[in-house]
Parts: C-alpha cells; structure tokens; sequence
C-alpha cells in the first residue's frame, strides 16, 4: 500500500536532470526534492549521466566527415537521384538488390534449403522409378482404365447419397433417480 501514498514521480525527475522542465514544475520539484531523499539520490544519479550529454553539440562540432566518405555520399545521392535510361541495366541492379538485401544476409538458410531440395528430388526421383518399375507400366490398358475410373465414381456416388432405409433410433429418455441402478455405494 505504500505505493498508493507514494507521490515521487520519476519521469519529471529525469526531465528536470535533462533541463525540460516549466519553471513552475520545476519549483513544485524542487521542494519535493529538499524533502525526499530517494528522490534526491535519483536526481543525483540522473544528472550524473546527463551533464555529459548536455553540451554534446559543442564537443562534437568539430567532427567532419573524411574526403573519402564525403564522396561516397554525393555518388550515393547523384545515383538516387538519376532516372535510369538504360533497360538492360535495369534488371541488373534488381538482382543486385536482391542479392544484397535478401540472399548474402541468409545465405546459410538459403543454402540449407537449396541442399534440402535437392535430396527431396533425389529422392522423388528414385522413388518414382520404383514405383513405375514395380506396377508395370504400360501393362494396364486404356479400358481397364476407364472401367476402374467408372467403378470409382459409381461407389462414391452411392457413398454421397443418404441413407433413407435406416431407421431412426429411438429418443432415449431419462430415467428418475430411484430407477437407477447404484454403482458404488458408501460403506
């Protein structure tokens, strides 16, 4: 229950550390700070791993790019930027791109599959020479075929149609309790 009385709020502890609190939340803070002292190692915390963050743009301003990179960005833009007026070249950069984004990232489950599918032909293939060594073909003709055919479709037509010489069962009703017969009894 000491939750429910608990008036600590920690997001506007994190955004007074960070300088983007109203000046009116920040006094109303401020008081809440002299009189917690959770809240104030917190804060302490907080601000520790803020203050270098603050100035950043000042410490990092003389960071620029090397001549090499620079280059690499204004022919990366110069590419974006120019329609394409050659078709064959068109087809070539999509696999490029799929090669690229889809296939190098997985090329392991890629090649995984490709193994897997390759036993599954080999194996469907010799299975299927089997197969067709074993039952003769050739040997059946094409009458005896048309007749199983015509059988097969005679069956599952007299399957499809509902029986209407069965009879219904009869409903069966409940029977009172003391018709019943015991079981178990306790002893």
């Amino acid at each position: 229950m000491k939750w429910i009385w608990n008036n600590c709020r920690r997001e506007d502890i994190c955004l007074l550390a960070a300088g983007a609190l109203g000046e009116e939340e920040k006094i109303k803070l401020e008081h809440h700070l002299a009189e917690c002292q959770k809240c104030r190692d917190y804060y302490g915390e907080i601000k520790a791993l803020t203050a270098p963050l603050t100035g950043w743009e000042k410490s990092l301003s003389a960071i620029e790019a090397t001549p090499a990179a620079q280059q690499r960005w204004a022919s990366a833009v110069q590419e974006s930027g120019a329609p394409t007026t050659d078709r064959n070249r068109l087809p070539q950069r999509a696999w490029q791109i799929i090669w690229r984004e889809l296939i190098w990232p997985s090329r392991y489950a890629w090649g995984g599959m490709a193994a897997l599918w390759a036993a599954m032909l080999v194996i469907n293939a010799q299975l299927s020479d089997h197969r067709a060594h074993d039952m003769g073909a050739g040997d059946v003709s094409s009458q005896e075929m048309i007749q199983a055919w015509v059988e097969q479709n005679r069956v599952l037509a007299d399957l499809a149609q509902p029986a209407s010489a069965v009879p219904a069962a009869p409903p069966i009703r409940p029977r009172p309790r003391s018709e019943r017969e015991r079981d178990w009894e306790i002893i």
